[in-house]
C-alpha cells in the first residue's frame, strides 16, 4: 500500500488517484486468464472517465453525473481545454461503461481490450501534464 496521504475526497487529485487505480486494475486483470475481457475493459473505461473528470474539476468546469464520454468531451471543447483525442475516439469507450457488469453481452476481442487500455493510458498521460495535477500523475 502507498503510505502517502490520500487527496481530499472529490478533488481533482482524488479523481486522478482513482483513475490510476482503475488503470492498475486493468493491468492486473489483463494478466489473469480468469478475468473476463469485458471486466478488464470496464476498468479501462472507468480510468479514462475519471481522468477526464479530474481535468474538468481542475479547470473548475461543472459536469453532470454521466458515463457519456461525448458529453464530457463537449464540455472540454466548450472550455478550450487541451485534450489529446477527437470526441469519437474517446466516445468509443462509452459502450463499455456498463458492459463489464452485464452478463448478457458477447465477449470482447483482444483488439477491443488493447484499444480500451490504450485510450485509458493516454487519458492519464494527458490529464493534464501541467498545473497542479502534474505532480499527481507522477505518484
Amino acid at each position: 500500500m502507498n503510505a502517502s496521504p490520500s487527496p481530499p475526497a472529490g478533488s481533482p487529485h482524488s479523481w486522478l488517484a482513482h483513475a490510476k487505480s482503475d488503470l492498475r486494475i486493468t493491468q492486473i486483470c489483463r494478466s489473469d486468464s480468469g478475468v473476463l475481457p469485458n471486466q478488464t475493459v470496464f476498468h479501462a473505461q472507468q480510468a479514462a472517465e475519471k481522468a477526464i473528470k479530474a481535468v474538468l474539476l481542475e479547470h473548475k468546469i461543472r459536469f453532470p453525473r454521466t458515463h457519456d464520454f461525448g458529453e464530457l468531451i463537449v464540455l472540454i471543447q466548450q472550455h478550450a481545454v487541451m485534450w489529446p483525442f477527437a470526441p469519437d475516439e474517446v466516445e468509443a469507450l462509452s459502450p463499455f461503461a456498463g458492459r463489464g457488469i452485464q452478463t448478457d453481452t458477447d465477449p470482447l476481442s483482444e483488439n477491443e481490450v488493447t484499444e480500451a487500455i490504450s485510450l485509458a493510458e493516454t487519458s492519464l498521460i494527458f490529464a493534464p501534464t501541467s498545473g497542479s495535477l502534474s505532480s499527481a500523475l507522477k505518484s
